[in-house]
């Protein structure tokens, strides 16, 4: 699914007049309703007080006849109002919706052209799942290249990527795979891909004139979303010299607040690892907070602020405010990021930000394939530190090039290892976090994010230890070691996790995890969708072992001892969703569906739960073939927190259970 930057300008039908008595206090309004052979018979305007009554409600004023074909008159209070607009010429129905809804009217007198498009009807039928397809046109043939953006119905603006967006294909079709529920359709087609937000005459605005539009379960809805230039009459009428002298004399209304450029600009070029630039990808700014720090949630939040790349890689995203504003580049938006998709976030600082109103040369952007690019040996000339009786000492740092650790390192900030760089810890490393807290959140700031790779590999004696610096030191004094759209492989061998809010994290990305110890956290380790092998770990004196909060992606989780924790494994779904932000239940994505393997585990003694399934996980799991310290079922069921204690969730399937623990499981030498 393709993202794009969010303008919206349809020319609709503006104009209406109450249907009782005219309002005392009014703006006059005229306009004129076209369709793509000239003004349409009988125009009508409707203002609406919502947009779902906008979609066959009571409009609360409507439009008379003006004085020439395809003309209307109307008079309106001031307020805000959704307007549309239909009409008939030859047999066929017209519709127009105006981009900028809901509008606000003041006293002023208007003029207002309108271009209205073909009313088309969705199909449906059933289908194994919920499906919404169809079909981008203008003036009957396929528009391919436009973006076409699905906006939950009970938005008021339809801008930015909305909850998702695709791309339409060279046939102009696209498909979703929503949930049930109402929404709204929008596509754009700019003909330049400089990137800049509003639409410029000649682009394609196309509005589905069925919005909002309403998605069954198990069905497919099918549409078809006719487009207009914008502000281009030659382009969409074949005689513009008849309406060209309609209008002539008369003042043209303008959204003046979309077609006032933005008074800031975002400027940059996106390459990939080998430096080339890297054409047609969507640049999306996320606003932000002077002295907020960085979390990776809010990449999930939505934005207007997007621009599109060129032949060149460069981009100019306009914004309305100062400030920061959070950069990422990729090829698919409104959703989480996909394995191979080319996938960057702005690495100047360890909070991917740009200022807005500082000075800024460029903000560039190196692009990686998530979780598909082939591992690597660290570059010849890889800086070190090697002194075992020097401390290196890091605030906030982006580590710009292959890096080995050694000896001791202290850590008051965030380190961030940028894509397409290795961060090799060698055997005996202690790294240790100052707790900092930044944001009175109540747990330490202190974190290695690694968009790039990281090779951390102990030995039997000479463990690498990821620890508290504090005296007294306690769970959460630092973050994570997270692991964040990085393309190559991550090795942990032999290392200590202990103190964080969750020891390692690892999200889109792969790694080998094994004959670790993950001590004394509130989470031991965390993963989403991801390619990992976690074997041979002792997992053990967290809050929670091991928390997953997806099914997408191949996870080993075999010969582990995981004991001695509040709860074993919590499965509890994230708030993101690839349609919703908070949906009512968790659901997989069909196409990345795998879940994780747990087996030869041995997984007990854990103090409330061995296992607990959280809110909105309504999937049965499979856990068999692991002990659970015990061959009595009904003791086996007792720490399990699934369908049989909350009939919302689903159940934990730990049938074949072993009879015995396993062998040789927990980490292996010292």
């Amino acid at each position: 699914m393709k993202c794009f930057t969010g303008y919206m300008l349809v020319a609709v039908v503006f104009a209406l007049l109450s249907v009782s008595t005219p309002p005392s206090s009014a703006a006059e309004v005229e306009g004129v309703v076209l369709c793509d052979s000239g003004p349409v018979d009988n125009p009508q305007v409707r203002a609406y007080g919502t947009l779902r009554d906008s979609a066959g409600g009571t409009p609360l004023y409507r439009s008379v006849a003006g004085e020439k074909p395809g003309y209307f008159r109307l008079e309106l209070p001031p307020g805000k109002y959704f307007l549309t607009a239909a009409g008939t010429l030859n047999g066929a129905e017209y519709f127009s919706f105006h981009g900028a809804n809901p509008i606000t009217v003041t006293d002023e007198r208007l003029w207002i052209p309108f271009t209205a498009t073909p009313r088309t009807e969705a199909s449906v039928k059933d289908a194994e799942a919920t499906r919404l397809t169809g079909t981008v046109t203008f003036k009957g043939k396929p528009v391919a290249d436009a973006q076409v953006s699905l906006y939950a119905a009970s938005e008021e603006q339809f801008k930015g990527m909305g909850l998702l967006t695709r791309t339409s294909g060279e046939d102009g079709t696209f498909g979703f795979d929503p949930e049930a529920g109402d929404y709204v359709l929008v596509a754009r087609k700019r003909e330049s891909a400089k990137g800049e937000m509003p639409l410029r005459k000649g682009d394609l605005f196309c509005y589905y004139p069925g919005n909002p539009l309403s998605v069954a379960a198990g069905k497919e809805t099918r549409i078809e979303i006719p487009c207009h230039p914008k502000d281009d009459l030659a382009a969409f009428l074949g005689d513009w010299s008849r309406i060209k002298r309609l209008n002539a004399g008369l003042a043209r209304f303008r959204d003046k607040a979309s077609d006032a450029p933005e008074p800031y600009s975002i400027a940059g070029r996106a390459t990939d690892l080998q430096g080339k630039p890297v054409a047609g990808l969507y640049v999306t700014a996320y606003r932000g907070e002077p002295g907020r720090i960085f979390q990776m949630h809010f990449l999930r939040m939505k934005s207007e602020y997007m621009a599109r790349t060129d032949e060149n890689g460069r981009y100019v995203i306009g914004v309305r405010e100062m400030g920061p504003y959070y950069l990422v580049a990729r090829e698919i938006c409104g959703e989480s990021p996909q394995k191979g998709e080319l996938y960057g976030l702005y690495e100047g600082n360890v909070d991917h930000a740009v200022i807005v109103g500082q000075p800024l040369a460029n903000a560039d952007i190196t692009v990686g394939r998530v979780m598909a690019e082939a591992s690597r040996k660290p570059a010849p000339g890889a800086s070190r530190h090697n002194r075992q009786d020097m401390v290196l000492r890091l605030g906030d740092t982006v580590i710009a090039r292959d890096t080995e650790w050694s000896g001791r390192v202290e850590i008051s900030g965030r380190v961030v290892v940028k894509r397409g760089v290795t961060l090799t810890v060698r055997p005996g490393t202690v790294v240790r976090f100052r707790r900092i807290d930044r944001n009175d959140d109540g747990i330490g700031d202190g974190e290695i994010r690694v968009i790039g790779r990281i090779v951390a590999k102990g030995t039997p004696g000479r463990r690498i230890r990821f620890t508290s610096a504090e005296r007294v030191p306690r769970k959460g004094d630092w973050s994570y070691l997270l692991l964040f759209t990085s393309g190559e492989e991550n090795v942990i061998e032999r290392c200590i996790f202990e103190y964080a809010f969750t020891g390692l994290q690892a999200h889109f990305s792969r790694g080998d995890i094994r004959d670790s110890l993950f001590r004394r956290n509130r989470e031991g380790l965390r993963f989403g969708r991801a390619e990992l092998r976690i074997e041979h770990n002792d997992i053990t004196d967290n809050t929670y072992g091991i928390r997953h909060t997806r099914l997408e992606g191949p996870v080993t989780i075999t010969r582990n001892r995981i004991s001695g924790n509040e709860v074993g494994i919590f499965f509890v779904p994230s708030n993101q969703n690839i349609v919703d932000f908070s949906p009512q239940r968790y659901r997989v994505d069909p196409q990345l569906e795998m879940f994780p393997l747990v087996t030869q585990n041995n997984i007990e003694k854990n103090r409330r739960y061995n296992c607990q399934l959280g809110e909105r996980q309504g999937y049965d799991v499979s856990f068999g073939g692991n002990w659970w310290g015990t061959v009595a079922e009904p003791d086996i069921y007792a720490k399990l927190y699934d369908k049989k204690v909350d009939d919302s969730l689903g159940n934990v399937n730990v049938r074949p259970y072993l009879k015995a623990p396993v062998r040789g499981a927990g980490a292996r030498g010292n």
